[in-house]
């Protein structure tokens, strides 16, 4: 018997657990920020992600169920015993354990989104061990190569295929943990430095040529 409703009436963390006994398909459409979603469950877990026709790896899979957790605006469709087709990745997730990881993260990403870096600062490694949070891990072992030269989380964002805010906050996390360092500020950070450095030396040199009390100081 196949199930269907709407996101502003059971979100995805309410239809989560009730899934998680049943094997199918769970389809999610008319969504705010994200094209047509397959989530596909077979005994207790989680076992590949489509985003569109596509199937996505493991940490595509995880800012894609970001977005839902999110998501009150879209329509879903529970359809029993749906066969998967290609999936290079099989993820295994078992639904308790990933319902927890991604509230969990969600929960974080709140707490610091003032704090994330500016999507144009350049990131590069500092520490080669992969972390043991899994969800970082998923997300060094994809961005690695390209942070020992040097990235932004914007590059990053559309090398990886996701969200730029989901980028800036694994960077933050990679930071705090010593596995990455800001190699070079923003484009606009660094030209409100200099506009300040050139400020304070005119300043200087009118002080100096002209006097505290001259019209010119001003």
């Amino acid at each position: 018997m196949a199930i269907f409703g709407s996101l502003n009436h059971m979100s995805l963390d309410d239809l989560l657990p009730f899934l998680s006994s049943r094997d199918g398909a769970l389809e999610l459409f008319n969504l705010k920020r994200l094209p047509h979603v397959t989530l596909y469950f077979r005994k207790g877990k989680l076992d590949c992600v489509y985003l569109g026709n596509r199937p996505v790896d493991a940490l595509q899979a995880r800012s894609v169920l970001g977005e839902l957790i999110e998501a009150r605006k879209g329509s879903f469709e529970f359809v029993p015993n749906a066969r998967l087709g290609r999936c290079p990745e099989l993820l295994g997730w078992p639904v308790d354990r990933m319902l927890i990881s991604v509230t969990t993260t969600y929960d974080e990403y709140a707490q610091v989104a003032d704090r994330l870096p500016h999507p144009e600062t350049v990131f590069k490694l500092t520490n080669m061990a992969v972390p043991d949070d899994t969800r970082l891990s998923d997300f060094w072992r994809r961005a690695h190569i390209y942070l020992q030269e040097g990235a932004s989380a914007q590059q990053l964002a559309a090398k990886l295929g996701m969200p730029v805010d989901h980028a800036r906050f694994y960077l933050l996390k990679l930071q705090q943990l010593g596995a990455v360092t800001a190699a070079r500020a923003h484009a606009t950070k660094r030209k409100k430095q200099q506009a300040g450095v050139a400020a304070s030396l005119l300043g200087s040199l009118k002080k100096r040529f002209f006097g505290e009390g001259s019209a010119w100081s001003h």
